[in-house]
């Protein structure tokens, strides 16, 4: 199981693609991410995450099958969901399947720059967790 207590470096364990350039910034905040949900399933096992964040694009990343298998793995870790798409169905998946946060992603900029946002300003908002 997975401890979420900001003990140790935080890690968040990113479900999408990698944006170029993320690493800009030097952070206290360990930034991985995974392009398929075995992977991320293999990450969720190696060590503690403090932070899960899935995209939600199909048919490349399946946020919502995501969330339905960290959560069998591990019901305490915060789960993010982004997608662009916001509608009554995906809000009532993720309620179904225990997200913490559903987050829409901006649409007038592309999914790798959009979940650059995401993880930047999640990775800002544990180091202040941790600080």
């Amino acid at each position: 199981m997975s401890e979420t207590s900001i003990a140790a470096t935080p890690r968040i364990l990113a479900y999408g693609p990698q944006p170029e350039g993320l690493g800009a910034r030097e952070r206290d905040v360990n930034v991985e991410f995974v392009g398929s949900s075995r992977e991320l399933f293999e990450r969720l096992t190696e060590r503690p995450v403090h932070l899960v964040i899935c995209l939600h694009a199909p048919p490349a990343f399946e946020g919502i099958e995501a969330v339905k298998g960290i959560r069998r793995f591990d019901a305490t870790v915060p789960v993010v969901l982004a997608s662009r798409v916001q509608n009554t169905m995906l809000s009532l998946q993720a309620i179904q399947s225990q997200v913490t946060w559903s987050v829409g992603l901006a649409g007038d900029e592309s999914v790798e720059e959009a979940l650059s946002d995401l993880v930047v300003d999640a990775s800002e908002w544990l180091e202040k967790q941790a600080a």
